[in-house]
C-alpha cells in the first residue's frame, strides 16, 4: 500500500511516469500499473493522459496529495523513530521568513537546544507564502512568518513585534527598496503611493545592504527600528508602524514535541522580545 502511495506522490510531483520510474527505481509499465491499481481502489481518476509524455493531476488527485504527504511522513517518522529506540531521537524543521531568520531565530535556538536535547532541528529559510504551503503539505513542523491571514487551518500565536520607521537621510532623493522581504516592500511601495513624492528608487536585495547604505548615507527607506544602527536618524511614522512575527503550526499536528516545542518558542519570546 506505502508503495501505491509513494508512486503516486513520486507521479503528482513529476507529471511524468518516466520520470518517476527513474526516481523510485521501477520499471515504466509498473508506475503504471500502480496508479491503475491505486485508482481502482479509489473508484476514481488520479491523472489525465493527454498522449503525450507529461500526465496532468485531476481535481481528486489534487484533494488527496497533501493528505497522501501527511500520511508518509507521519509514517516515515514512525519508521525512524522505531529504527532508533535507543536514542529516541526527534527530527523538528523550522522555517522562518528572512527577516526571522536575521534578527529573532538566533536569539531563541541555543534557548531549544538546551530544552530539547533529543530533538534534531533543521532551520529553513524562505518567503511567508512558501512556508506555509511548506506547512500545508507538512513537509515542516513550525513557521515563524509575518503574514497568516489566509491560512485559516494553523494555529498561529504573535511571538514578536516590531516598530517601522522612517529613516536615513530623509531630505535624500533616493529611496532604497528590498527584495527579500515582501511585506516590507509592499509598506514601502504604500507609503510612496499615498504620499506627495516621486524618489529614485534604488533596488537591493537584502535587508542588511539597505541597513549598510543608510548607515553610509544612502537614501531613505522604512525599515523595523530593530534593525537600525544607533547612528542613523529615523523618524516615527503616523501609522502603518507596527509589524507582527507568528508561529505557526498544522491544528492536526498533535506530536507531543513538536507542540512543546512551540508552547516553548512562544515563552521565551515573551521573555526575550
Amino acid at each position: 500500500m506505502f508503495q501505491l502511495l509513494r508512486t503516486f506522490i513520486s507521479v503528482y510531483e513529476t507529471h511524468n511516469f518516466t520520470r518517476s520510474a527513474d526516481s523510485l527505481f521501477l520499471s515504466q509499465p509498473t508506475v503504471s500499473a500502480q496508479i491503475k491499481k491505486l485508482e481502482e481502489m479509489l473508484t476514481v481518476p488520479l491523472f489525465i493522459r493527454n498522449g503525450k509524455q507529461e500526465i496532468l493531476p485531476t481535481a481528486e488527485a489534487d484533494y488527496m496529495y497533501p493528505k497522501i504527504l501527511k500520511i508518509l511522513n507521519e509514517w516515515d517518522h514512525a519508521v525512524k523513530k522505531v529504527s532508533q529506540q535507543k536514542n529516541l531521537r526527534e527530527t523538528c524543521v523550522i522555517a522562518s521568513s528572512h527577516f526571522c531568520a536575521v534578527y529573532y531565530l538566533p536569539k531563541l535556538v541555543s534557548h531549544l537546544l538546551t530544552a530539547f536535547p533529543r530533538v534534531d532541528f533543521v532551520f529553513k529559510v524562505s518567503t511567508s507564502d512558501e512556508i506555509a504551503e511548506w506547512l500545508e503539505n507538512s513537509k515542516i513542523d513550525i513557521g515563524l512568518i509575518e503574514q497568516v491571514d489566509h491560512h485559516k487551518e494553523f494555529n498561529k500565536t504573535t511571538l514578536a513585534m516590531d516598530e517601522l520607521v522612517l529613516a536615513g537621510d530623509l531630505s535624500s532623493e533616493y529611496w532604497l527598496l528590498g527584495n527579500d522581504d515582501l511585506s516590507l516592500r509592499q509598506l514601502n511601495q504604500h507609503y510612496l503611493q499615498n504620499h506627495p513624492i516621486e524618489p529614485k528608487i534604488i533596488e537591493i536585495d537584502t535587508d542588511e545592504m539597505i541597513g549598510s547604505m543608510l548607515k553610509n548615507g544612502v537614501g531613505q527607506s522604512i525599515v523595523p527600528r530593530c534593525t537600525l544602527d544607533p547612528s542613523i536618524h529615523f523618524s516615527q511614522l503616523p501609522k502603518d508602524n507596527k509589524r507582527h512575527f507568528y508561529s505557526i503550526v498544522r491544528r492536526d499536528n498533535l506530536r507531543e514535541n513538536i507542540v512543546a516545542i512551540n508552547q516553548k518558542l512562544q515563552l521565551l519570546a515573551e521573555k526575550l522580545f
